[in-house]
């Protein structure tokens, strides 16, 4: 579909620099290569590219005035740009995405182990927590503790883990931890203030996160509230 818009752009093209729309003949055939670029396969891309250079080359001088040598080069010039920039932008996607993938795998072999080692041992992780906590951490519990199947436990430890350890690297340092024991599910929240400063991480650790609550059926939502930054779990 891509390779037929851009064909149609191209052809497009010709027509409007007869009419003297060398500028809007330009940036259309600049969109219509960076989406080719973004939506194809490389060896795709090129042989279109090419043949679409070719077309044009071999169509303009039948419709374009004596201005054809100077402003002949713009359009196979955006073919080559948009395209280029299209490809590099699905490339930096595809990479992007196999390293995500690639944290979701190790996420679940990791909390494969985990449970593995908590059926062993006998754990409770959930009780692990007061390890994890100091005095900046302010912890409310609502409804009644009860016991949790050894996957959700694992999965609360870490979740809260991961989110201190973001609450304390990129905030201020106070942190408020809520969970809320429901009939039939568990609220996990950790909120905290947010430094002033720009600080940033890659997200890889929100990744591992997500996969963990995916994996015992839960849902994960992460992002700023106003002056904080909430990370909220409900498994």
């Amino acid at each position: 579909m891509t390779v037929a818009v851009l064909f149609a752009v191209t052809a497009c093209a010709v027509v409007a620099l007869k009419f003297g729309l060398a500028t809007w003949a330009w940036l259309g055939v600049l969109c219509a290569a960076f989406l080719l670029g973004i939506s194809v396969g490389r060896r795709t891309a090129v042989v279109a590219v090419v043949v679409a250079i070719a077309g044009f080359a071999v169509a303009a001088p039948f419709v374009v005035d004596s201005r054809w040598t100077g402003i002949g080069p713009m359009i196979p010039a955006a073919l080559l740009v948009g395209t280029a920039v299209g490809a590099f932008v699905r490339g930096r996607r595809e990479l992007a995405s196999a390293r995500a993938e690639r944290i979701r795998q190790d996420e679940r072999l990791r909390m494969a182990q985990e449970v593995h080692e908590l059926v062993s041992q006998l754990r409770d992780p959930v009780s692990d927590l007061d390890r994890l906590l100091d005095d900046r951490v302010e912890v409310t519990v609502i409804g009644e503790r009860r016991p949790l199947p050894a996957t959700v436990d694992v999965t609360v430890y870490r979740v809260v883990e991961e989110s201190l350890a973001n609450a304390r690297k990129y905030g201020t340092g106070w942190v408020q931890l809520s969970m809320e024991y429901q009939p039939d599910q568990l609220v996990i929240e950790v909120r905290n203030e947010r430094s002033g400063t720009n600080m940033r991480g890659t997200g890889y650790g929100l990744i591992g996160m997500r996969e963990r609550v995916a994996l015992v059926d839960g849902k994960l939502s992460a992002g700023p509230e106003g002056k904080h930054f909430v990370v909220r779990a409900v498994l």
